[in-house]
């Protein structure tokens, strides 16, 4: 069995941890150390059974071991990629055995899918992307590095997810292309293009707000 470690102590990180469980009680494959975060009022604690090792920067010091982004805001998982690099991590793809893999599918390094999602035919998932639970993607459809699909969310046939995009739950997208950078908000339908760079929300999606949401990653900077 190969070591694993979440980088992100916070709810998306304590579900990859059950998603790597998940994985184990169908095949046994991951020795689950626990989690690194810069959150240091946690430092030591251990949650769900696995302990906090240490933070980001202590990657260092487990050469063997393989890393899972277990954040959900893309800028950050980029930023912990860009992070650790220097250090030549080893990336685990983490696929629920309750999701069917047609051998058209390309999955990048350090992909997630979640249980029950759906993938048909000729889908592309670049690195570093990760599809939550429940997620239904149609045929040809491209999803960029580092984006976060969240839970039941649809997305039709040939649709494309630029990089670094946050599709909230319960969204439906349209055979469109969604630019880089884009943040849609839960529930909304979008049905046409959007361009890079934007929020957008609504029936139909509309753009909200040009840049990145309005929160910044001085929460997410804890990696909680």
């Amino acid at each position: 069995m190969k070591d694993l470690i979440v980088l992100g102590a916070g709810g998306l990180g304590q579900e990859i941890v059950w998603l790597a469980e998940e994985i184990n009680e169908s095949k046994p494959s991951w020795n689950i150390l626990g989690y690194l975060d810069d959150n240091s009022t946690i430092q030591g604690n251990v949650i769900h059974g696995y302990p906090v090792l240490g933070k980001i920067d202590d990657s260092r010091n487990y050469p063997g071991a393989y890393f899972f982004l277990g954040v959900g805001d893309p800028r950050l998982r980029r930023k912990l990629v860009d992070a650790i690099t220097r250090y030549d991590p080893k990336w685990a793809t983490l696929i629920s055995p309750t999701v069917r893999v047609h051998r058209s599918n390309k999955l990048g390094t350090g992909v997630g899918i979640g249980r029950y999602s759906d993938l048909t035919l000729n889908c592309d998932i670049d690195d570093f992307a990760y599809v939550n639970i429940h997620v239904v993607l149609g045929h040809e459809v491209t999803i960029g590095e580092f984006s976060v699909i969240d839970p039941n969310v649809c997305i039709n046939g040939e649709g494309i997810i630029g990089r670094n995009c946050l599709i909230g739950a319960n969204s439906f997208v349209r055979d469109v292309n969604v630019g880089d950078g884009v943040t849609v908000g839960a529930g909304s339908v979008v049905v046409k293009d959007v361009e890079p760079d934007c929020v957008v929300a609504g029936v139909p999606a509309r753009v909200i707000r040009m840049g990145s949401p309005r929160h910044t990653l001085s929460k997410t900077e804890r990696t909680d």
